[in-house]
């Protein structure tokens, strides 16, 4: 492999900046993390076994890295950190696949049955717990945990059958292609 540090900066230092400090309010603090992304880089090139996986590859040492600054930093008063944004960051999948996947996510949740639909928004998308959901939906516990799992697992097969999901060891969507069999819209 042919990669050399200072190509791979040239190339990511202004997505990643920018990327860092969408997640990260402080400045001092994002140049930072960003710093560190670049260390991490370099010190582990060498692991990197595919050169097509690159992007994906630093996409992952960005998010844990901003992860791992939060985690640092939960203890502080003026911690930006919800627990929201913590799970959106770890489900991250990729610069730009994260926000296409958002929207293809978006096209498969609108098309489930309105029981599941709504329920599925409310937990998954806008972060309210189950537990506060049974006085809106005027529902008990049980039936809206059941709900959101339903919801999720017909999420799931809908998503299954029109694309080609690639995950890491860790299980992180790595890449998403739409099927061709698939009538429901693109990926």
């Amino acid at each position: 492999m042919s990669l050399e540090i200072n190509t791979i900066h040239n190339q990511f230092y202004i997505i990643l900046g920018k990327y860092i400090k969408a997640r990260i309010n402080d400045t001092g603090d994002a140049s930072d993390v960003l710093q560190e992304v670049f260390i991490k880089i370099n010190e582990n090139l060498g692991s990197l076994t595919e050169e097509s996986k690159l992007k994906s590859w630093i996409f992952t040492i960005t998010r844990n890295s901003i992860i791992d600054y939060y985690r640092k930093n939960s203890n502080h008063k003026k911690s930006e950190l919800t627990e929201c944004m913590m799970q959106k960051i770890m489900h991250e999948t990729d610069f730009d696949t994260s926000e296409s996947l958002d929207c293809c996510l978006m096209k498969f949740i609108e098309r489930l049955p309105e029981d599941y639909r709504d329920i599925i928004m409310d937990s998954e998308i806008h972060g309210i717990k189950q537990k506060n959901l049974t006085e809106k939906y005027s529902l008990a516990y049980p039936s809206i945990r059941s709900r959101v799992q339903r919801g999720r697992s017909k999420l799931k097969e809908m998503l299954l059958d029109c694309c080609s999901i690639e995950l890491d060891r860790r299980g992180n969507v790595m890449n998403v292609t739409s099927k061709k069999s698939c009538s429901g819209g693109k990926c």
